[in-house]
């Protein structure tokens, strides 16, 4: 039996025993009881057997169904919140594009609008140089004038000789008439030597401007190409960032997949236990099964039932082992014993 009295007590030198005589026998004694002693379970105790177990079951099953309930709203929030994220990011993409479009058309525009005026400037610059050349060699011509007028004069008097000669031509030539129409003759001459010099300068300078559209064409067909280059940079970048952002959601969907294929395997698993011990019930009442798989409550009802009455069968039959051997009398007990009870 355990100990009702102190066996010890607190003195000057701290706790001693009492009996110092029968400490060692006390120690022995107290260790026997606390080995052999049984201590009886109240009636209110829950008892470890399968009605508690399928208790347990129960509320597992619950709450497992809340969190899966919970789970799926969750997920289904999400759903929709991602749905008007992507809904806002494709449209502040839309909306990007079109702004990166709108102004690489106005950075195109302005940069060919200051291209052409720089080409006009220098333009205008090579022509007032060469109007500042031209006026240069008019006056310079003018001076080669004055000095060709004092020259022509000098070369009047000096070549007078050579006009008899030329009446004498004209004199004994048949074609020419006069002196005018051999002077004409003479300009025509000069006038065409002067006119296919003309035509030659001005074939040098068409092939000087074709050659400078040539060049305007080739920087201008480079600016478009820099520019579809950095559009396709820009796509490349956004492509890469998408196929990022899918392989983050990818991850994200397969974890949760992987999660709800493990809880629905747990699910099925117990289902699965309970309607094999619900099967091997009937078939020791020799009937069939009568409630499917997936009607959990009625399975759980009949197998409480079953339970309880195998409750009260081991009640019996430790009753009747308790009271084996014993008389009637003793058996059913006095009158006296009843009114006790």
């Amino acid at each position: 039996m355990p100990r009702r009295k102190p066996i010890t007590k607190l003195g000057i030198f701290g706790k001693y025993d009492l009996n110092p005589e029968q400490a060692v026998e006390n120690y022995f004694e107290s260790k026997v009881n606390n080995k052999y002693y049984v201590n009886v379970p109240g009636w209110d105790v829950a008892r470890n057997g399968f009605e508690l177990k399928g208790i347990h079951n129960d509320r597992e099953y619950m709450e497992i169904t809340k969190e899966q309930h919970r789970m799926r709203e969750q997920a289904q929030r999400q759903v929709v919140v991602n749905r008007k994220r992507l809904e806002q990011t494709t449209d502040l993409l839309q909306r990007m594009r079109a702004e990166f479009v709108e102004l690489n058309d106005f950075l195109k525009d302005c940069e060919m609008k200051e291209q052409n005026a720089l080409d006009t400037v220098k333009r205008e610059k090579e022509k007032h140089e060469q109007y500042g050349q031209k006026i240069t060699q008019l006056e310079a011509d003018l001076e080669k004038l004055d000095e060709f007028v004092v020259k022509y004069e000098e070369t009047i008097n000096a070549f007078e000789p050579f006009e008899k000669v030329m009446e004498q031509t004209i004199a004994e030539s048949k074609s020419y008439e006069n002196m005018q129409e051999l002077i004409q003759r003479c300009d025509s001459l000069l006038l065409a030597q002067v006119e296919i010099s003309a035509v030659e300068q001005q074939k040098i300078q068409e092939i000087e401007e074709i050659r400078q559209n040539l060049f305007k064409a080739t920087k201008t067909a480079l600016h478009i190409i820099t520019g579809l280059n950095n559009d396709l940079s820009e796509l490349l970048t956004q492509y890469v960032a998408a196929k990022e952002e899918g392989l983050r959601w990818e991850k994200s969907v397969t974890v949760v997949k992987c999660y709800m294929v493990e809880n629905e395997s747990s699910i099925n698993c117990l289902l699965d236990a309970i309607n094999h011990v619900y099967i091997l019930l009937r078939k020791r009442r020799g009937s069939a099964p009568v409630a499917p798989r997936g009607d959990v409550e009625t399975q759980l009802d009949h197998i409480k039932e079953e339970i309880e009455i195998l409750h009260d069968v081991r009640k019996q039959a430790a009753a009747k082992l308790r009271n084996d051997g014993h008389s009637l009398c003793a058996e059913k007990g006095t009158e006296r014993r009843k009114t006790a009870l």
